[in-house]
């Protein structure tokens, strides 16, 4: 039988020494296949129009690199079907010089079709040249647009956002348009953009006719990303049924959001507590709720009227702050707790971030609910649980005596862990009641300023075997860098 010390490696990471061998492993194999891409054999007997239009499907970068490879293909950038103009492109370019070899591109292009194109660039005094570039890629029948304007200073303190001519507006093509800092100005009835289907905002001024006009028009949108946006005060979506992500993201002016979407299968919000309402959304898989940290107490009633509209959906990643919201109250002088059934809940993932006074129980009291649970993820980050009055009469009892246990459960993982003396409890809690539980994996936070206690390996690797009721429960433990197990379906944010 192995010894402690040896099983202990099981779940100790990779040394810093193997890792080093592996990176530049990793590395070299890289370099090679990248050389051996673009490396080009003169010897290839393909006909010309066979090569070009292999060479049209590259990016415009590696088309270019191509082309001064050999005087026989020095020209078949000339027919590129992605024109991808973004900051890897201008990186080590100036201004002007970058504007130039743009232009080339467009004046000398000779293929029939552009596929997409896709600009990062500071439109200030060029619009008219940007102009020309997007009438001739939507000439060519472009399907993804993806204009990535900026600017400096704010875009209310001086120069308006660059506005966006009536041939976007009309294009036949378009299946996926993305744009930052444009003006929209929509007619009522589009003449154009009747095959759209995604659709990305960033820094643009929307209004509820802007909202009304697209789904009234675009028939087959499936996907509106939203983020820093102005002038959203209530978002309301009506969708067609063909309509199925919606996101929205640091709209700090969104009061209210209202949402008629029969088919809508994922829904990600990022930003304050807000009022948020489903009509029926029976196909909901998959919710981020991102809540910003709230001032004072968080607005308890928005949260509760939010979760009885989410019992479909399968996974879900939240904040401190949504379980803080959810958490007993005093009603009539008696603590009571909220009823509410996650019975698809599949995977749930916590972030916890700006917690006034959540607290394990306040984890168990919602996970409670969740019988169908697999996968849980609680990013501790630097959160430190703080023993309170309301933990310490109200909650560390109900903690204790909690009995039942998590059958579906298979998988934990708690990024950010310091080996304090709440977490250990918390992942004692959860070992002993995960009856078939197949991993738990600790991973150290990133931060070097956390304060994490060193424990006595030998000793942790005793105290987490006996706690065990899974008997094949593997342990593992990485640090941050090193960590190579499982990740939840969804980032903190998406933009």
């Amino acid at each position: 039988m192995a010894s402690p010390e040896r099983e202990s490696q099981t779940f100790l990471q990779i040394s810093r020494k193997r890792l080093k061998r592996q990176y530049h492993s990793s590395y070299h194999h890289l370099d090679h296949a990248n050389t051996s891409f673009t490396h080009v054999d003169h010897s290839v007997d393909l006909p010309d129009d066979v090569l070009d239009m292999i060479f049209s499907f590259l990016p415009i970068k590696k088309a270019m690199q191509i082309g001064i490879l050999s005087t026989r293909f020095k020209n078949s950038w000339n027919f590129n079907r992605r024109l991808d103009f973004d900051n890897d492109f201008a990186r080590g370019r100036s201004p002007d010089g970058f504007k130039s070899i743009v232009n080339k591109v467009f004046d000398r292009h000779a293929g029939s079709r552009i596929l997409s194109f896709r600009l990062c660039f500071d439109p200030n005094r060029e619009e008219l040249l940007v102009e020309k570039w997007i009438r001739k890629s939507i000439e060519k029948g472009v399907e993804e647009l993806d204009l990535e304007f900026y600017q400096s200073g704010n875009v209310f303190e001086g120069r308006w956002p660059f506005k966006l001519n009536s041939d976007v507006y009309e294009a036949e093509s378009l299946k996926i348009l993305k744009l930052t800092l444009c003006q929209l100005d929509l007619p009522p009835k589009l003449k154009g953009l009747h095959v759209l289907n995604t659709l990305v905002l960033r820094k643009i001024i929307i209004t509820p006719t802007l909202i009304d006009t697209l789904f009234q028009n675009c028939f087959f949108l499936e996907t509106l990303d939203l983020a820093h946006c102005h002038r959203i005060f209530h978002l309301k979506i009506f969708a067609q049924k063909t309509f199925k992500v919606l996101k929205v993201g640091d709209c700090q002016e969104i009061l209210r959001i209202y949402i008629d979407a029969p088919n809508l299968r994922s829904f990600h919000y990022c930003g304050h507590v807000c009022f948020i309402k489903f009509n029926i959304v029976p196909q909901l898989k998959d919710v981020m709720l991102s809540f910003r940290p709230s001032k004072g107490f968080t607005e308890t009633f928005r949260v509760r009227n939010l979760v009885y509209d989410l019992h479909p959906i399968q996974v879900l990643t939240t904040t401190s702050t949504f379980l803080e919201g959810l958490s007993p109250k005093f009603i009539g002088g008696k603590l009571r707790e909220m009823q509410f059934f996650f019975g698809n809940l599949k995977e749930f993932h916590l972030i916890m971030e700006g917690a006034i006074y959540c607290n394990p129980y306040d984890i168990i009291s919602f996970l409670k609910h969740c019988p169908s649970l697999e996968k849980i993820f609680i990013d501790l980050k630097d959160f430190c649980f703080i023993r309170g009055p309301y933990w310490e009469l109200h909650n560390r009892q109900s903690f204790q005596k909690y009995s039942a246990s998590f059958d579906c459960l298979k998988f934990i993982k708690l990024p950010g862990f310091k080996f304090q003396k709440d977490e250990m409890m918390l992942v004692k809690f959860f070992l002993e009641r995960a009856t078939f539980l197949e991993k738990l994996v600790l991973v150290t936070p990133k931060s070097r300023h956390a304060r994490v206690l060193t424990p006595n390996l030998q000793a942790f690797y005793q105290y987490l075997q006996s706690w065990k009721a899974s008997p094949g429960a593997q342990i593992a433990v990485f640090e941050h860098l090193n960590d190579t197990s499982v990740c939840p379906m969804h980032s903190k944010t998406w933009y």
